[in-house]
């Protein structure tokens, strides 16, 4: 029995003054299962919250790894050692942790995570890859070749790749490099050598430069998410380096069986002989395709099968395909056709150019679906369902990209220009906002997109449905044309949104972002009291309500109605204060008033409202 192992057994933590000894305790911690034993690694408790989240998602903290490496170049000041805690993960979903190891009274102790936007100081700019698919063995093998952008560096460019993947060779510059994997031990890279640690991919240098070379391969055959088999090609997990999940240029070129049917984003291009090796004898029973994505986006990916082209249309100049596993369904292809087109011709109207000249659905088996910008993947019962909104995606997370590391501000915007102002609520979007109130997590706080049962889909959409009462639905629109022709390629979070709504409209918000988008506390309205007055022939009633449970009083909206018996009416009235008294004049005498915040506003009526 290890002495680390003893340690948990007894209860007792040692006092760790040394990395090696830190990693060892830290991984019986992780192994043991027990999340007080992993806290005790942490100086606070709070700062594991995410690391239990993101396990509880990734099969339990005994299928997270640890791994521990020096600082590096240039990331000295942050913490002499980094702890990273890793498993294979999802796409748009959690990340690998990083924490600095401080130095405590206490010894060794893991601070708060090192966030992945945080210092950066080079970016890619453009990427190429070369995918080779093996099927049979469910394998892949890549070649990467990474652009930065060029700009001086004082610190080690922190890159991540799905912690699966093994790294075989790479090259800072000209110069081959020596793959260190920081898996049981600490390693001692040298200048030059790249560091495997978990997700994070690291060019062990202060100035890399702007090429970076990386050969890595994988089996990929997960159960619900990314694969490769005998009839299905889905990778779209971190299967290329990224840094900070920024957007980039990419290239991908794809080897795999003739009777597949393969796509990138982007345009299809016939690479010349010389293009990344496509000269090397690779047999005939395979293929090669390739694909440019001439705009910016932060996730390439690959997918393909052995897809049937069940259906295709050209309109408007563009090329709309419907591609189906097995025997197609010739009808519900030729209804996707007929939305893809209705879809795009609707978003081009409302919010620009169409970016592709194609945009093609494939039906997914074992994978339920994920946003792509000149093709999409769906489960094959909800292509009908959610291909407008997938389309959508074109605009929000591709032309302008969202990065998944802060928010996931893109999902609301596409719920909300697709359930909202396309299909005008047909799903109810806006009920299910609504019943996000007492979700106490802020719109900016949520990047992962399905989490908290896809809150971030339903009340960002409610709360753009929100701002359309304070500024009009073409003024939110004309922020969002703003917005898409303004943000090409650059990564954007909820704060970017809001001076384009502005302009539009004239007006500040800073309030209405304040309130309900970096906010998740909402008030509670009440009737305080109903007064009907009789001057002459009509009444006049004043209507006392109060809001409570925030701070500070919220600038609100909502409906004030009146009633006897079937005799009603209403007007919708704004409220800045505590308390404020709104008067109905009728010509009748009000019995009962209540109260309507939907779809105007996010509180909670008191009992009896």
């Amino acid at each position: 029995m290890s002495a680390m192992i003893a340690f948990l057994l007894l209860g007792q933590q040692p006092v760790l003054t040394q990395p090696e000894t830190f990693l060892a305790y830290a991984r019986s911690a992780v192994g043991s299962g027990v999340e007080s034993k992993v806290l005790e690694v942490f100086q606070r408790k709070e700062d594991a919250e995410y690391l239990f989240e993101m396990a509880s998602d990734r099969g339990g903290l005994r299928s997270i790894q640890v791994a521990v490496i020096p600082a590096p170049p240039g990331w000295e000041d942050t913490a002499p050692y980094w702890a990273i805690f890793h498993a294979r993960q999802d796409i748009e979903s959690y990340h690998d942790p990083v924490y600095p190891i401080l130095r405590t009274d206490r010894g060794m102790k893991l601070g708060k995570e090192l966030p992945e936007w945080a210092g950066i100081e080079t970016r890619i700019s453009d990427m190429i890859s070369d995918v080779r698919l093996f099927p049979i063995q469910n394998k892949v093998q890549i070649r990467n070749w990474t652009t930065l952008d060029g700009k001086k560096t004082t610190r080690a460019p922190i890159l991540r790749l799905n912690d699966f993947y093994l790294v075989t060779g790479g090259r800072i510059g000209s110069a081959d490099s020596q793959i260190f994997v920081a898996d049981k031990v600490v390693p001692k890279p040298k200048e030059g050598d790249i560091v495997r640690a978990g997700s994070l991919l690291i060019p062990w240098t202060r100035q890399p430069g702007t090429q970076l070379y990386f050969a890595y391969e994988g089996t990929v055959n997960s159960s619900g998410e990314d694969k490769i088999n005998e009839r299905q090609v889905y990778l779209t997990a971190w299967w290329t380096p990224s840094i900070g999940r920024l957007p980039h240029l990419s290239t991908i070129q794809i080897t795999g069986p003739k009777d597949f049917v393969l796509k990138g984003e982007g345009s299809e291009f016939k690479p010349n002989a010389d293009f990344i090796g496509l000269s090397e004898n690779l047999g005939t029973d395979v293929r090669t395709v390739a694909f440019r994505c001439s705009i910016p986006i932060s996730y390439p990916k690959v997918i393909g099968g052995k897809y049937t082209l069940a259906a295709q249309a050209t309109v408007g100049g563009r090329d709309f395909r419907s591609y189906q596993l097995g025997t197609p369904e010739t009808q519900r292809g030729q209804k996707e056709v007929q939305m893809i087109a209705n879809a795009v011709q609707f978003y081009e109207k409302t919010l620009g150019p169409f970016p592709f000249d194609h945009y093609y659905c494939f039906d997914a088996i074992g994978y339920y679906g994920i946003e792509s910008y000149s093709h999409t993947l769906l489960a094959k019962g909800i292509t009908l369902q959610f291909l407008p909104h997938e389309v959508g995606h074109t605009y929000f997370g591709g032309l302008v990209p969202s990065a998944y590391t802060r928010d996931s501000w893109n999902e609301s915007m596409t719920q909300y220009i697709d359930s909202i102002v396309y299909q005008n609520n047909s799903d109810r979007t806006l009920e299910a906002g609504l019943r996000t109130i007492d979700l106490d997590v802020p719109l900016t706080n949520m990047p992962v997109a399905h989490a908290y049962e896809s809150a971030g889909y339903y009340r960002g959409a409610y709360v753009m449905r929100m701002l359309e009462e304070e500024i009009g639905r073409d003024k939110v629109l004309g922020g969002l044309r703003s917005l898409i022709k303004d943000r090409v390629g650059k990564a954007t979070t909820w704060p970017d949104l809001m001076p384009y709504f502005e302009q539009s409209s004239g007006q500040k918000l800073d309030w209405f972002w304040k309130q309900w988008i970096a906010n998740a506390r909402f008030p509670t309205l009440r009737i305080v009291s109903v007064d009907p007055v009789q001057i002459e022939r009509r009444w006049r009633t004043r209507v006392t309500v109060a809001q409570s449970g925030t701070v500070d009083p919220f600038r609100l909206r909502f409906l004030v109605r009146v009633r006897r018996g079937p005799l009603v009416a209403d007007q919708v009235v704004s409220m800045h204060a505590p308390g404020e008294v709104f008067a109905f004049d009728t010509d009748f005498q009000p019995t009962s008033a209540e109260l309507d915040v939907f779809p105007r506003t996010l509180a909670s009526l008191a009992k009896g409202n």
